[in-house]
């Protein structure tokens, strides 16, 4: 049988995620006693609702960190390609 929660109740869940983000979903849902899946069909309706996608809900500093963790990934790459491109030319000065 499935449960029935009030729509204050729904609204009360999505305001405590949104007032806790460090915390996560799954630890949230058992402390309100309502499935992880439930708590989380919540919040993807709240976002549908106010018209916010994965990618806008993501605060600005998070999308920041993303891109500057790729931009540090893609220059790590570089530099090891320079490191071998050294060693290389300094092991045969004939090129």
């Amino acid at each position: 049988m499935t449960k029935r929660y009030s729509a204050q109740f729904k609204q009360e869940s999505i305001q405590y995620v949104q007032s806790h983000p460090e915390s996560p979903i799954a630890t949230i849902a058992q402390q309100l006693g309502v499935g992880y899946s439930t708590l989380d069909n919540w919040l993807r309706q709240h976002r549908k609702s106010i018209g916010l996608t994965k990618s806008a809900s993501m605060s600005s500093d998070k999308q920041r960190i993303r891109e500057l963790e790729k931009q540090v990934s893609h220059l790590t790459e570089v530099n090891e390609i320079l490191k071998k491109a050294h060693v290389y030319f300094i092991n045969n000065p004939s090129r």
